[in-house]
């Protein structure tokens, strides 16, 4: 099952004045996002709808916040009020202390290369992801960056993990960051890895990490990527929005392929994106927090083929895992989880659908619906912020249940 999806799309309204061709841009661009893993993918679609979800960021010069020590020491506390999935990070979190023989040149937790330096002080791991605090400083100043619908900057690490639980060697990182800039300087973020990035479908190594009491996992980041807050404009060849509009779709796609350099659809590219080249490789040893899960077996389907195979929260998050027979798959369904109050849980940094922020909200017990995913886009998103949304769920959703902690 697909279940890969921007956080934010299933929030957006589409506001009736957009044009014909913006529309179809946002609706493809969230088809693109079910289908693709990596966040970056949505990056290289190009609609003026992008421009219309994504505000351009500038850096406010904050020395007096920059100046609090020992900011590098305490990055959890300093934004996880700010953070998807809210929470005291702080107070569960492991501080990563340097080893007593450690040179002072030789750093376990501090790499630089290039004149940027990273460091990685802090760590957190729940049944369903691991958390690490981090400081991206640049001697020269970082480039103006785009951010987010929340004003957070759109950086990203590309790079390579290992774990000692994991059979397979190292693979692509696939984690998420969140942060924000302290100054022109200085970047803090929390970084996110989902358990289920490692594990896959592998049940049996799956049931091997639930057992761990702590694991070794190393962590080297190839490159350090934002996104330009500006970035460059492909040359329309002085076509109008009209004339785009009244282009069909093969003229559309054909006319994009032809005003397109080739090297803008590499990544990341000049157009689009800065970039620092490292690596900067770390090792860490990992606790696991496993004394906070509550996990509900419910291992059912029923005659529509959709169901729910079990639901799991943790201090952050909860995430829900379907069961659905193949043939329902084949159509893709599409899961909201309203909290014990009836509303719609949020969406956290996952780039999984089906794992939800909590902070602040009655999850003693949750309601779940599995919809068909054409349904739901087409006929039951839009009602989401209605009262009435949970009646109508219960109305059209192929499958219903109420978990209680």
């Amino acid at each position: 099952m697909d279940r890969m999806k921007n956080k934010k799309f299933d929030e957006i309204v589409i506001p009736e004045n957009l044009s014909q061709r913006m529309r179809e841009g946002i609706e493809e661009g969230e088809r693109i996002y079910m289908r693709n893993k990596r966040k970056r993918m949505i990056r290289r679609v190009l609609t003026a709808a992008a421009a219309f979800m994504i505000c351009v960021g500038f850096f406010a010069s904050q020395p007096a916040l920059a100046s609090r020590l020992p900011v590098i020491r305490n990055i959890f506390r300093l934004f996880q009020e700010d953070y998807s999935y809210q929470g005291d990070l702080d107070a569960v979190a492991v501080k990563l202390e340097e080893p007593e023989d450690t040179p002072e040149d030789m750093s376990v937790y501090t790499k630089t290369e290039g004149g940027v330096t990273v460091s990685i002080s802090e760590a957190y791991c729940s049944v369903e992801a691991i958390y690490l605090s981090l400081m991206i400083s640049s001697e020269e100043g970082f480039p103006d960056t785009m951010t987010d619908m929340e004003d957070k900057p759109l950086i990203h690490l590309e790079g390579t993990t290992e774990y000692s639980f994991c059979p397979n060697g190292s693979g692509p990182a696939t984690g998420t960051l969140e942060g924000k800039f302290l100054d022109s300087h200085t970047y803090v973020g929390i970084y996110r890895i989902d358990i289920l990035d490692i594990v896959g479908n592998d049940n049996t190594l799956r049931e091997e990490y639930g057992k761990l009491d702590a694991f070794d996992m190393s962590f080297s980041i190839e490159q350090i990527v934002g996104d330009k807050a500006e970035p460059e404009k492909l040359d329309l060849q002085g076509k109008t929005e009209k004339e785009l509009d009244a282009m069909t779709d093969k003229e559309w796609q054909s006319f994009m392929e032809e005003i397109t350099p080739e090297d803008r659809y590499q990544y990341p590219n000049q157009y689009e994106n800065w970039w620092y080249d490292g690596p900067f490789s770390f090792d860490f040893h990992i606790e696991a927090d496993k004394e906070s899960e509550q996990a509900v077996i419910v291992d059912e389907t029923n005659d529509t083929g959709a169901g729910l195979y079990r639901v799991v929260k943790t201090k952050f998050e909860i995430t829900v895992e379907e069961k659905c027979e193949e043939e329902r798959m084949q159509n893709s369904v599409f899961t909201v989880v309203l909290d014990g109050d009836g509303k719609p849980l949020p969406y956290g940094s996952s780039a999984y659908a089906n794992t939800y922020a909590i902070y602040g909200r009655n999850v003693s017990k949750i309601y779940v619906y599995v919809c068909d995913y054409t349904e739901y886009m087409d006929d039951i998103k839009g009602y989401r912020n209605d009262a009435d949304f949970k009646k109508i769920l219960e109305e059209k959703a192929l499958y219903a249940k109420e978990i209680v902690f």
